[in-house]
């Protein structure tokens, strides 16, 4: 039965990179099948976001959540892998949204629809660090930017809330890289 992994964390923390390092590991040391997916998923939903920017925080859950409609109808195709890596999922939305001021509650309402993820990594590094990271990021919007700070403040309220497994995202990606494969060796595979 395959299983689902979400890694959050702000931009800048380095969750397409442990992805991809996940992916490579998992299939070379454990034999295992693996997919990584990201959201924005929607080549078209991505434009969308990139015209209307970081102004309109609830049509950016409303766009976030289409677009999530369209990942969750392709991923409930795939029957060949054991284990779908996801590159954000929904807690990006109450993590980010919920920091620009929408109702949480909400946020969360609207992305109930969603399958729940088997295990959740939230990647946890210092603003300034972040910020460093993120110079070409193709959505680094002024205001998305100025809400880092609270952004994060919401996903580690959201770890407690759901039992995410935090990583110290300021360290080496090979020491990230261990620190997950531990993670998840014990508490899903």
């Amino acid at each position: 039965m395959q299983k689902l992994i979400a890694i959050e964390g702000i931009d800048g923390s380095g969750k397409t990179t442990l992805a991809n390092l996940l992916k490579e590991y998992l299939e070379s040391k454990m034999k295992l099948n693996v997919i990584v997916t990201r959201e924005p998923f929607s080549e078209d939903i991505i434009k969308l976001i990139e015209k209307i920017g970081w102004n309109d925080p609830i049509l950016l859950v409303l766009l976030f959540a289409a677009d999530r409609a369209l990942h969750v109808n392709w991923l409930s195709k795939i029957r060949n892998a054991d284990l779908i890596i996801l590159d954000r999922y929904y807690f990006s939305s109450i993590a980010y949204q919920g920091a620009l001021g929408v109702d949480e509650k909400w946020i969360k309402t609207v992305n109930s629809y969603f399958p729940k993820p088997d295990m959740v990594i939230l990647l946890d590094l210092p603003i300034e660090v972040a910020i460093s990271r993120i110079k070409n990021d193709k959505f680094n919007f002024e205001e998305k930017i100025k809400s880092l700070a609270k952004v994060r403040e919401k996903y580690l309220k959201l770890a407690k809330e759901y039992n995410f497994y935090i990583v110290d995202a300021n360290k080496d990606k090979n020491e990230v890289l261990e620190q997950t494969i531990k993670i998840i060796q014990k508490n899903l595979i």
